[in-house]
């Protein structure tokens, strides 16, 4: 993957969401992969290419929104959420304003969401976002002091912050059950596990500690969520769950 010529949007902004796993900060789902880099750009910030390359956009309206490519044999950059493009085809120079950040799709808010891919890959743009120079020879740091919109650009990612928090305790995760007790499935860097709990009084905390929520969060919580049954499952389905090694 080529270095960035430069960084995609005209000013540093704080960033919201880094490259992994995370919790969802839609639907509150633990585990979830996390494919760019978020940055808490408000709503018509300017994305600029950030290299040479042959431009693509398209809607997703119930995901990515208005999305765009800039292309350059294998190096690729996409962005998502736009609000509309400046340049919807063609092949562009560095440093060409293209789209302007907004949060159509599924968003919890205006951000720039940033990907890198290599040949047809997903990779972590981070280092190379991080190390990329501002269009027009400025360094992604400032030390100035906050102004209004820096002040709101926070506001804006505190919210960011507690819809993901609230999403998290209002969406159960579900608890299965089998003749050798209660368990959950939980995500790892290399996988999916199958996490046994205990006893009644481990399922409690785990439920307070949000690994096992109920429908609404409860103070104190309910003893005990009721369990899925792994009877209920096809054989197949089984196999499968069974797969997961135990952690």
């Amino acid at each position: 993957m080529r270095e960035l010529t430069y960084f995609p949007l005209l000013e540093s902004f704080p960033k919201t969401s880094n490259y992994g796993y995370r919790i969802d900060p839609i639907t509150g789902a633990q585990g979830s992969f996390h494919r760019g880099v978020d940055y808490g750009a408000p709503d018509g910030a300017e994305l600029i290419a950030p290299f040479d390359g042959q431009v693509t956009t398209g809607n997703e309206p119930g995901g990515a929104g208005l999305w765009c490519w800039v292309v350059n044999e294998g190096d690729m950059f996409k962005s998502f959420h736009h609000s509309g493009f400046a340049v919807s085809g063609g092949w562009v120079e560095a440093g060409t304003v293209i789209a302007w950040i907004d949060s159509t799709g599924s968003s919890t808010g205006s951000h720039a969401h940033l990907e890198l891919w290599e040949y047809g890959m997903n990779i972590d743009p981070t280092g190379y976002l991080d190390r990329a120079p501002l269009y027009g020879g400025g360094s992604q740091t400032n030390e100035d002091e906050m102004t209004e919109a820096d002040w709101n650009q926070m506001r804006s990612m505190l919210n960011n912050f507690l819809v993901g928090k609230l999403a998290m305790h209002s969406t159960p995760n579900v608890l299965l059950e089998d003749d050798g007790g209660q368990f959950v499935i939980v995500m790892t860097d290399s996988g999916p596990k199958r996490y046994v709990m205990g006893s009644p009084s481990e399922v409690t905390l785990s439920q307070v500690l949000g690994w096992v929520a109920p429908q609404k969060p409860m103070n104190p919580p309910e003893p005990c969520p009721p369990a899925f049954h792994v009877d209920r499952l096809s054989q197949g389905e089984r196999d499968v769950l069974y797969g997961y090694p135990v952690c």
